[in-house]
């Protein structure tokens, strides 16, 4: 079990096998886009995603009600028939992490909607593999309550403790049939103890209040659905698609 872009970079240094979990909202978008046919492009700058859209032929993604993709998993249901289903994803912290992956790294992308079959398959390559694992939780920018509504501060460049990422992480782990550490063992505990009351907690945490002060409950209600997928995102030559 680590945290933010520098736990990714030091498991893989370790070639360990790495599990993203950015669950509000990265990992939920991505594997609620995967799961309906789409590859994602992940990128934690939005000029040069801008860019690689241009150059892919790809849709760019934007802001909830400025765009038609966004980081909303909403944005990704209800996909018709000839749409364009490549799309550049722009994430300041669960993108961050994906970009650092190699060609011959294995990293999956995991939230509360594919927890068991991550689980599943990350303990099927760990043994064909021989290599350890490292379940990622991604963080946030350190948020701050005005008393009227939730800011976050853009100058740390530091994740922070998250709720839902501690405990999307701890389904995941609970998944996991290999030996675990200390850490995981924790973090498993601590969502088994919760699980009742992941949607309170989510609702209740900073990143819950601020998609709730922007009409974005809905974004919460979709990451609390246990296992709704059998999906599992990999990340593979710069882009997400289905393992």
């Amino acid at each position: 079990m680590d945290w933010g872009v520098d736990g990714v970079r030091y498991a893989l240094k370790n070639n360990e096998i790495v599990v993203i979990v950015d669950a509000l909202r990265f990992s939920t978008a991505v594997t609620t886009a995967v799961a309906n046919g789409f590859t994602i492009h992940p990128v934690s700058d939005r000029r040069n995603g801008e860019a690689l859209a241009a150059s892919l032929g790809a849709e760019m993604s934007g802001r909830p009600g400025q765009a038609r993709y966004t980081i909303s998993p909403q944005s990704f249901l209800g996909a018709k028939p000839g749409d364009n289903r490549q799309v550049v994803v722009f994430s300041p912290n669960g993108a961050a992490c994906a970009k650092l992956v190699g060609d011959d790294d294995i990293v999956f992308i995991g939230c509360f909607l594919n927890a068991r079959s991550v689980g599943r398959i990350v303990s099927i390559t760990a043994r064909k593999k021989a290599r350890n694992v490292t379940v990622v939780a991604a963080g946030e920018q350190r948020a701050i309550d005005t008393g009227e509504r939730i800011v976050y501060d853009k100058g740390a460049a530091y994740p922070v403790f998250a709720i839902e990422d501690y405990l999307a992480s701890g389904a995941i782990i609970s998944g996991i049939d290999i030996e675990k550490s200390a850490e995981a063992s924790l973090c498993q505990l601590t969502y088994e103890s919760a699980r009742d009351q992941v949607k309170e907690l989510l609702f209740g945490s900073f990143s819950g209040r601020y998609l709730v002060e922007n009409n974005l409950s809905d974004d919460i209600l979709h990451a609390v659905r246990h296992d709704l997928y059998d999906v599992v995102p990999v990340i593979r030559q710069g882009k997400i698609t289905k393992f």
